[in-house]
C-alpha cells in the first residue's frame, strides 16, 4: 500500500497553526493513518480531535497527486470535501477546520465552508 502522509514539518505547521490560533490545546488531537477516500491503495494522514468524544477530523488526503481536504468539524456528523490542490491552501482549509472546532468548544456556530 502506497502511503502519502504529511511530512513532519507540514505535521508540525499544522500543530502550530491550532495553538496560535485558537484557544485548543494540541495535546486533544490524535495523528492517524486511514485509507484514503480518493486515491485506491494509498494510505493518508488524519488528525483527529479526540476531547469531545464526537467524531472531529481533518483528512490529508490525496486526488490526482494534489492535497484533498476532507473533514468534519462538529458534532453533526456533516463531511465537507474540497480539492485545494496545493499545500498553501490546504492549510487555509485546516485553519478553517480549526476555527470551527474552537467555537463549537465555545458552544457558538460557525458558519461553514462556502
Amino acid at each position: 500500500m502506497k502511503q502519502a502522509v504529511l511530512w513532519a514539518s507540514q505535521r508540525a505547521e499544522v500543530l502550530a497553526l491550532i495553538k496560535t490560533t485558537t484557544d485548543l490545546n494540541v495535546g486533544d488531537f490524535r495523528w492517524s493513518v486511514v485509507h484514503s477516500r480518493k486515491s485506491r491503495g494509498t494510505e493518508v494522514a488524519r488528525l483527529e480531535y479526540i476531547r469531545d468524544g464526537g467524531h472531529c477530523f481533518f483528512q490529508f488526503d490525496r486526488h490526482q497527486g494534489q492535497h484533498y481536504a476532507i473533514y468534519a468539524a462538529d458534532g453533526d456528523g456533516a463531511v465537507e470535501e474540497h480539492f485545494p490542490g496545493t499545500w498553501e491552501r490546504q492549510a487555509l482549509y485546516v485553519a478553517g477546520w480549526a476555527a470551527r472546532l474552537d467555537a463549537e468548544a465555545r458552544g457558538r456556530r460557525v458558519p461553514r465552508s462556502p
